[in-house]
């Protein structure tokens, strides 16, 4: 029996879709504690599922190369996952026409503000200019950031690290903060997570509620596209 455990175990480290399998496995072992630890902010299931993946490339003699191959096909899931967002959207409607024009604002000098500030405390702390061109993209999800990174003298790479620390932290933070600062308008927890932390705001957002999830989308979108827009005249 227990040559076969081994036998298996070596199957699977073998496979072409190591990757893949170690994504899934992490992020269920993410999630079970999130729910075990009644959705504790600092055990968050994508930043469980980051941990234990870094230990495991740190650890083993798996290739961060190895690992991003036999993991690709789930960037292919990207797309179709922020189409599938449209679905809150559609189910929100009326408040979003409701309250365009607060959103418009809030997203445009919200996003800035951000910016800013993390381009300003990155350059006192004499960040590179490489490094400062992929900080611009921090406010937009990754599938936009990919591109527009190289677009603006940044590494896509670095841009994508970036975003996911600002993700994870913008999740995990924003409960607290809005409790602090007693804010309990869905449309601003929406925008607020939207802006400030993307695609796992978004996240964030849907498990406090479908008109939260509406405006983060909503909200994670329009940055992607004011900021495709904007930043290759802008850095």
């Amino acid at each position: 029996m227990e040559l076969q455990w081994q036998a298996a175990l070596s199957s699977v480290w073998q496979s072409p879709y190591l990757g893949l399998v170690l994504t899934l496995m992490s992020f269920q072992l993410g999630l079970w504690l999130y729910r075990k630890s009644a959705q504790q902010p600092f055990l968050h299931p994508v930043m469980v599922s980051v941990v234990t993946v870094c230990i495991v490339v740190l650890f083993t003699n798996l290739s961060f190369e190895r690992y991003i191959e036999s993991a690709h096909i789930l960037s292919q899931f990207l797309g179709p996952v922020i189409v599938a967002l449209a679905i809150p959207l559609y189910e929100n409607l009326k408040a979003l026409k409701q309250y365009w024009l607060p959103f418009v604002v809030s997203n445009v000098v919200g996003g800035a503000i951000t910016i800013l500030i993390a381009i300003g405390m990155l350059s006192v702390m004499g960040g590179s200019d490489v490094s400062m061109n992929s900080m611009w993209t921090k406010s937009i999800t990754t599938a936009f950031a990919l591109q527009i990174a190289p677009e603006i003298n940044g590494l896509a790479a670095l841009a994508a690290a970036i975003i996911m620390v600002t993700g994870i932290l913008g999740a995990i933070m924003a409960p607290p903060l809005f409790r602090l600062f007693n804010i309990t308008a869905a449309p601003a927890q929406g925008c607020a997570l939207g802006v400030c932390a993307h695609a796992v705001g978004t996240s964030k957002a849907l498990e406090l509620g479908s008109e939260q999830g509406a405006f983060a989308a909503l909200s994670m979108s329009f940055m992607g596209v004011l900021c495709a827009f904007t930043l290759p005249f802008l850095v």
